[in-house]
């Protein structure tokens, strides 16, 4: 295998069971990647263990445009079961309190979760990634060590009841990055007054273009690598769409890699500063991104601000 052919976009399904950096390890050992040698890899939107579903891989060079998809909503099918809160807030956690939840009926669900539909302030789980003084709080919590409660901003625009099946509930959402759907569980289960856990939760999207409808299983992965078929590293110019596509040759390629601002052409539709570019090879391979920035005294140029050859 060559550096160009692993360069790309997957989107995964993620398996239950998995953290999303063994899923990575998994994918490593599939494409042959071992140690520090090879392409890197990332992923956008880390995912629970208990989670399945997309998980957008970025390899090799493709890696240099995370930044750019971090803002992206994702949306979810959760499941709850009320009358039991764990300290996890999922069904991964030790069980600290139950109640009867036979007193909850739909009228009761639907108010309470309406409550958090739209922007609200969310707790950070003592059980996550976030770093408190350099350590992830995960391993605070797992030492029985205090981890200080930390509050983040988040917005639910979409929130609805799919289900309702008491104890359990299943819901749908679509919600800002940074977003805890168990935290949402949790709170949704304070809120009845019988607490919550989440117990199973699916990410059916990661903005609009990254969806289970083109993710492939890393079964799936296995099985193409086996044929040599790498039709499952997407190419990265695809998830741009809102980027204005610029066509680049060789000697224009070798600017960009110099991180020079070349001048657009005169034909170039009408534009606005910052307006988001996309420099491709004649192929469709992605060259780099960047914003338009005034060039000269009537014409406007390219500045790359990610190049990815």
């Amino acid at each position: 295998m060559n550096e160009p052919v692993l360069n790309g976009i997957i989107v995964l399904d993620k398996p239950a069971g998995l953290t999303s950096n063994r899923t990575l390890e998994r994918i490593k050992r599939l494409l042959g990647v071992r140690g520090r040698h090879g392409p890197k890899l990332g992923f956008l939107g880390t995912l629970d263990p208990i989670a399945t579903g997309v998980l957008a891989v970025f390899v090799g060079k493709a890696t240099r445009l995370i930044p750019a998809f971090e803002g992206l909503d994702k949306t979810y099918r959760a499941t709850l079961r009320l009358g039991v809160r764990t300290d996890t807030f999922d069904a991964e956690g030790t069980v600290t309190a139950e109640a009867d939840p036979s007193g909850v009926d739909e009228a009761a669900v639907q108010a309470a979760v309406a409550v958090f539909r739209g922007g609200y302030a969310q707790r950070v789980p003592s059980y996550s990634a976030v770093k408190v003084g350099g350590v992830p709080a995960y391993r605070l919590a797992r030492q029985g060590l205090e981890v200080p409660e930390r509050v983040r901003d988040v917005h639910i625009p979409l929130l609805e009841v799919e289900a309702i099946a008491l104890p359990e509930v299943t819901l749908r959402m679509t919600c800002s990055a940074g977003t805890y759907v168990r935290s949402l569980a949790d709170d949704i289960g304070m809120r009845l007054g019988v607490g919550a856990h989440v117990t199973a939760l699916r990410r059916l999207a990661c903005g609009c273009l990254f969806t289970l409808e083109n993710s492939i299983t890393l079964i799936r992965i296995e099985e193409a690598l086996a044929q040599g078929d790498f039709g499952f590293l997407q190419n990265p110019a695809a998830f741009l769409p809102d980027y204005l596509p610029l066509q680049v040759e060789d000697a224009t390629e070798r600017q960009l890699r110099d991180g020079r601002t070349i001048p657009l052409p005169d034909d170039t539709a009408p534009l606005q500063p910052a307006a988001k570019i996309k420099a491709v090879r004649p192929c469709g391979t992605l060259v780099a991104i960047g914003e338009a920035v005034q060039y000269g005294k009537d014409a406007w140029g390219f500045q790359p601000n990610r190049v990815l050859v």
